[in-house]
């Protein structure tokens, strides 16, 4: 392949990332750990209640070095391993798992696991309780059929544990079968920091993985880090497409016992030597990821793919994958320069707003809305790029499983959504009054705003957290409410009505009042509603003059003596 010289130079790591697994020593401490089940009388049954031949046997251990809580899943008897294999048929949507429904494409999930599973939760349900709340770090870990259990396991304690708790598990399994389809890996990925917890250790004379590859009526797809090991070495894929040739390049001869992967990992640790790779890197001058993906199959055997032109072409492909992939995971930081990018227009906002403010008598509300100056017009530009980035971001969380009580958007987007929502807002509600339209907050508010108010006031009621303005002693710079002006609008258009005679309109307006009051005595509103040529103080000058008007409000007392001090 052909070097292309404006192509990002990126590295393919399994190599490192397999090293750095094995001296870890967690996926030895696992199997330990199943291992034990074999001869420990107070292990605990499951199985499902149907005529499923798998029986899988389970208890919890602390590691010899007692810093970790291990849950150990293996299979009652591994001769069944060699005589059954798993069954195919997805379940779609398991209720247990609705955290992970997406708004548009539903998942699906192993039905003989999820069977085994809910078995598990149905005898043991104190297992979960306790759970949800470790003491020390928890690895959740299984062999075959019983690392599927471990895997769903796993999810449920990512969703379930308390959010003050700091021991977040991870799941390793060892030959255990594919989950779920491409929907499941998908919600997966879309929850921060699930992907990687899950680490699936696969010999290449397994067969148990390779189960469900053939199957033309399901489309199963790997989530997670695969450890993909043979004698000769072993390294790390987390792309779920080159995970899946890989399975079908290494054609898996037999069934493997637990102490068949226990050797090989004792093997690997023994033979792990920082030369094997480096002598070789001489040899393959050019494009680093292409190189390290040739490194990655030579350990783990796979010479086949370097032999002739067509297992050069797979070569090719999976270097495709591996920087489509790299393109996929470099998108949160593109999304974090993206979100500095958006600061920089508010930024331009907050300087148009504080030159409106100053220069003219009016307010940026109000200066947009007329458009004398060049710069009135510029700021559109600036409220559209704002405008595109907010939406898609708001429909894209939304379409995100949902978890009960938990605000979509984290803190720092939250707070900039926020900020967003009571800067721009206010020019969106400036255009639609332009235009003649009524009824803003009923009929004409877009659904990102009222999802970002929405999500603000929810995390508001979760944290417990008081309101801004109940500990200020100034005034806000924004007004809180974002729809403020529109509520001003809609008191102009009433005012007219109240003009005329229409009677009708004047509870409306005295509501009004009092909300204004309000937000004026909790700091609430910008000190820039109180400019002279602003359409709040057009309209305070228009109704405060109605004929006949004899109610005397507490705003009224505020606006004879007292708005020029708000600040």
């Amino acid at each position: 392949m052909n070097n292309q010289p404006n192509q990002d130079k990126v590295f393919s790591c399994g190599l490192e990332l397999a090293a750095m697994v094995l001296t870890s020593n967690l996926p030895q401490r696992s199997l330990v750990a199943i291992q034990k089940l074999n001869d420990d009388p107070t292990k605990k049954n499951i199985r499902d209640s149907s005529s499923s031949p798998f029986s899988l046997a389970y208890k919890t251990y602390d590691d010899d070095l007692n810093k970790w809580e291990i849950v150990a899943f293996g299979c009652e008897d591994e001769g069944v391993l060699s005589s059954s294999v798993p069954s195919e048929t997805l379940e779609q949507n398991p209720p247990e798992f609705n955290f992970l429904q997406t708004k548009d494409h539903p998942f699906s999930v192993n039905e003989e696991a999820l069977k085994l599973y809910r078995s598990l939760h149905h005898q043991d349900p104190d297992l979960f309780q306790r759970l949800r709340n470790p003491s020390k770090p928890l690895i959740v870990t299984g062999h075959s059929v019983g690392g599927s259990v471990a895997s769903l396991l796993c999810l449920w304690l990512l969703e379930n544990i308390h959010q003050s708790n700091r021991n977040i598990p991870i799941c390793i399994t060892f030959g255990s079968p594919l989950l779920g389809d491409n929907v499941l890996r998908q919600a997966i990925l879309n929850r921060s920091g699930w992907n990687p917890r899950f680490l699936h250790v696969v010999s290449d004379e397994d067969l148990i993985p390779q189960t469900f590859l053939s199957s033309t009526t399901t489309s199963y797809k790997p989530f997670g880090t695969f450890l993909m090991c043979s004698p000769s070495g072993s390294s790390c894929f987390d792309h779920p497409d080159s995970v899946l040739s890989l399975l079908e390049a290494k054609g898996g001869s037999r069934f493997p016992n637990l102490m068949d992967y226990v050797k090989l990992l004792e093997h690997l640790t023994r033979k792990m030597v920082l030369s094997d790779g480096v002598s070789q890197l001489h040899e393959l001058r050019g494009d680093p990821l292409r190189a390290g993906i040739i490194l990655q199959l030579d350990a783990i055997g796979d010479k086949r793919m370097q032999e002739d032109e067509e297992d050069t072409l797979n070569t090719a492909i999976m270097e495709r994958e591996e920087r489509s992939y790299n393109h996929h995971k470099n998108r949160t930081i593109k999304a974090e320069k993206k979100l500095n990018d958006i600061k920089i227009n508010m930024a331009y906002l907050e300087w148009y707003k504080k030159i409106s403010s100053t220069e003219m008598a009016m307010g940026y509300y109000d200066c947009y809305k007329s458009r004398v100056e060049f710069r009135d017009v510029h700021v559109v530009k600036f409220k559209k790029y704002l405008n595109k980035y907010w939406v898609e971001l708001v429909d894209e969380t939304e379409r995100k499983p949902k978890k009960e009580g938990v605000v979509p958007l984290g803190t720092r987007l939250l707070f900039g959504g926020t900020n967003y929502r009571r800067m721009v807002e206010p020019l969106d509600i400036a255009d639609y009054y332009k235009g003649g339209k009524r009824n803003y907050r009923t009929e004409g508010r877009p659904k990102h705003y009222q999802l970002l108010q929405t999500w603000q006031e929810e995390h508001e009621r979760a944290t417990g957290h008081k309101r801004t303005s109940n500990r200020r002693d100034r005034a806000a710079p924004l007004t809180e409410d974002s729809c403020f002006w529109a509520d001003v609008e809609e008191a102009m258009i009433s005012t007219e009505s109240l003009k005329n005679g229409e009677e009708s309109s004047f509870e409306n307006l005295r509501k009004f009042e009092d909300k204004v009051k309000c937000m004026i005595d909790n700091l609430a509103v910008s000190p820039e509603i109180f400019l002279k040529e602003s359409t709040f103080m057009k309209w305070w000058n228009e109704y405060e003059n109605i004929p006949g008007r004899t109610h005397r409000s507490s705003l009224a007392d505020f606006m004879e003596n007292k708005y020029k001090d708000y600040v």
